[in-house]
């Protein structure tokens, strides 16, 4: 099982490092067309200042580095190697609904418990500490708070890694935990039940009807996801179902052309996104394998859009993407369930249905991924000189709509978090407010 490197950095090499990655930021226009120049030294000053010690660990390091990338705001930028592979765990996880609520633990009586503290800090500061370690498109803590969530057991273990007892203060009373090994990753009980009672499933994404209202969750966006979906209309259309409701919350994106098949098989009219490819002095500061990224992109672009890029100033190339509606189903409204966890590709059909489709609604909290497109297209990597650790870099800027500016994820039009007495009821609160809708 991978795990987190052993060894310690210099605060030598670690400073080191950070004044060359401050020149790659400066060198990429997809980080300086959003922070100037002042506020980049600035956010690696307050990082330098954080090191207190002769030496950190690499999770120490990787919560400096997160600051950074959560202050770039941009999701697709992060650490490639090492991995974030913790060897060791706590039997706990929780979620954030007003405070933070304790959902699993070998003690079942602690269920639906509030956390006050963990090893006598605060539950707050812990997480203030923590969920900055990776960027929203945009800015904001939404990924980071997700992040947070998804990760709280191995983030506990390795903040609390000298400690060998966890105590956990609740509003009931406290208790002892033991890490525990990370257990390698299988398919989970939920997702092998979802295959027996779905009208149509491929993997982790399903359609379930309730009345005559489809269901469609979608985990991910992947190759195979484009056959799924020609199952799923082919069933609306046989069953004329009319009212549909896409569950999109932790999908992290994926295929492009998956994404954009579902919104083609939506949508009446045509609809596209450019990708901006603009000069930077970027490709000095990559690796080996990096630039290897960097050229197979710039073969792929231009041999897919031989006719279809153009210059739009002397440093902007823009390649265009356009798709023609392809629906053939009597689909007449859509509710698009969201949360942080929304982002990349598909926080793009988000976008691109709310935008093209006349009778939708947003319901949740908003994506993580950009309302208007996210850095993405390619990810060549950087290599840090000093201790080797490798980041990746988006390459490109792809725009849904030139004429906007909001970065950040679209806002809901029913804002709504699970809370957790539906959870403790086993009740989706999200999905039955959509579903009350119809």
């Amino acid at each position: 099982m991978p795990m987190i490197p052993a060894q310690n950095y210099s605060k030598k090499d670690v400073l080191k490092d950070l004044d060359y990655f401050e020149t790659v930021i400066r060198d990429h226009p997809l980080y300086s067309d959003y922070l100037n120049t002042s506020e980049i030294s600035e956010i690696i000053s307050v990082r330098k200042e954080e090191i207190q010690t002769d030496s950190i660990s690499f999770f120490q390091y990787r919560i400096i580095l997160g600051k950074i990338f959560y202050k770039l705001g941009c999701i697709h930028t992060g650490v490639t190697k090492p991995r974030f592979a913790p060897e060791n765990k706590v039997p706990l996880e929780v979620m954030k609904n007003n405070g933070f609520f304790i959902t699993m633990a070998d003690d079942k009586k602690w269920i639906g418990s509030r956390i006050i503290s963990i090893n006598n800090i605060p539950i707050e500061n812990f997480f203030s500490n923590l969920n900055q370690m990776v960027g929203s498109d945009g800015g904001g803590n939404g990924f980071g708070e997700y992040f947070f969530i998804k990760n709280f057991s191995v983030l506990v273990a390795e903040y609390f890694a000298k400690s060998d007892v966890i105590t956990v203060l609740t509003g009931t009373g406290t208790f002892d935990l033991h890490k525990v090994p990370v257990p390698e990753r299988t398919a989970t009980a939920s997702e092998v039940k979802k295959k027996t009672y779905a009208a149509v499933s491929l993997g982790t994404n399903s359609l379930q009807m309730a009345g005559n209202t489809g269901v469609l969750k979608i985990s991910g966006f992947d190759g195979p996801s484009k056959r799924f979906f020609r199952k799923v209309f082919r069933f609306f259309k046989e069953n004329n179902t009319e009212d549909l409701i896409i569950d999109l919350r932790g999908n992290l994106g994926g295929s492009m052309r998956s994404a954009m098949f579902l919104c083609q098989n939506l949508v009446s009219e045509p609809f596209g996104y450019d990708i901006d490819y603009r000069k930077s002095d970027l490709f000095r500061h990559l690796n080996t394998k990096g630039k290897l990224y960097f050229g197979l992109s710039k073969v792929k672009y231009t041999f897919e859009n031989i006719f279809t890029s153009k210059k739009i100033d002397s440093d902007t190339r823009v390649y265009m993407y356009r798709y023609r509606p392809l629906k053939n189903n009597n689909i007449k409204s859509v509710k698009i369930l969201t949360d942080e966890g929304t982002a990349s590709s598909s926080a793009m059909c988000v976008t691109i249905l709310k935008r093209n489709f006349e009778n939708v609604k947003i319901i949740g909290t908003r994506p993580s991924g950009g309302y208007n497109g996210n850095n993405g297209g390619a990810f060549p990597t950087v290599t840090l000189p000093q201790t080797k650790i490798e980041i990746k870099i988006p390459l490109y800027r792809i725009v849904l709509d030139r004429n906007s500016s909001q970065r950040q994820g679209i806002t809901p039009d029913l804002e709504l978090e699970t809370d957790i007495e539906s959870f403790l009821n086993n009740d989706d609160n999200i999905l039955r407010k959509a579903l009350e809708m119809y």
